[in-house]
């Protein structure tokens, strides 16, 4: 899915941040209900680009490429990348 590939790149490129963090959490919470993020941290951290990102996280569903699978991947990927656990 796209919308992963970008939350990626961004955090392969920036992997210790506060926003990547975010970003991650996000990404999580769009592919599990288990997980959660904080709006507040989302208001406070990220960016406009990061904000338009966790926007489109929230219509997943609606993005042309959805893939449960690839939401699986996305979350294995996390758990590797020490985001999720």
């Amino acid at each position: 899915m796209r919308i992963l590939n970008e939350i990626f790149a961004i955090i392969k490129d920036h992997p210790q941040t506060g926003s990547s963090r975010v970003l991650a959490a996000a990404l999580a919470s769009a592919c599990n209900a288990h997980y959660t993020v904080s709006l507040l941290d989302v208001s406070a951290t990220l960016d406009d680009n990061g904000k338009r990102l966790v926007d489109r996280l929230a219509r997943i569903t609606q993005e042309p490429d959805y893939s449960n699978k690839e939401q699986d991947e996305a979350l294995q990927r996390l758990c590797v990348l020490g985001f999720i656990h």
